[in-house]
């Protein structure tokens, strides 16, 4: 058992963590109720499913804009790590310990990432959140 503080009240949140998996990856049940407890916009639903849906589960963040009709990966980086706060929040996971900028140490609650060309990233979602979507009825 590993025990971490949760970002935004305070309180212990202990959970099992697999061999390889960081605090900040929930388990599937928090993914679903995270989802089922806040308010998802059909942009950030699109996201998602793309995400979910791309080969090997990764994705850039230009293509995570080009997905609600933006332009740039920076954009995409910061819609879709709005909603990686918004689902972490919700499901109790406690930020990603990063020296990266807040709205991309968030995405990091839904897929791993590193950094490519210019300002852009690719990421490669975590199997629980796959897993979530799909018995939530996202994907």
């Amino acid at each position: 058992m590993l025990k971490v503080l949760n970002w935004d009240d305070g309180t212990d949140r202990t959970a099992d963590i697999n061999a390889g998996d960081a605090p900040h990856i929930g388990q599937v049940e928090d993914y679903v109720n995270a989802l089922a407890s806040i308010e998802v916009s059909s942009c950030e639903r699109d996201m998602l499913r793309v995400h979910a849906n791309a080969p090997g589960r990764e994705i850039s963040g230009l293509k995570l804009a080009q997905t609600v009709g933006h332009f740039g990966a920076r954009i995409g980086n910061k819609k879709y790590g709005r909603l990686a706060r918004k689902i972490s929040q919700a499901a109790g996971l406690p930020m990603c310990d990063s020296d990266v900028s807040d709205y991309l140490a968030a995405i990091f609650t839904l897929a791993d990432g590193k950094p490519t060309d210019g300002e852009d990233w690719t990421w490669v979602m975590h199997g629980a959140v796959a897993d979530a979507l799909k018995e939530a009825g996202v994907v």
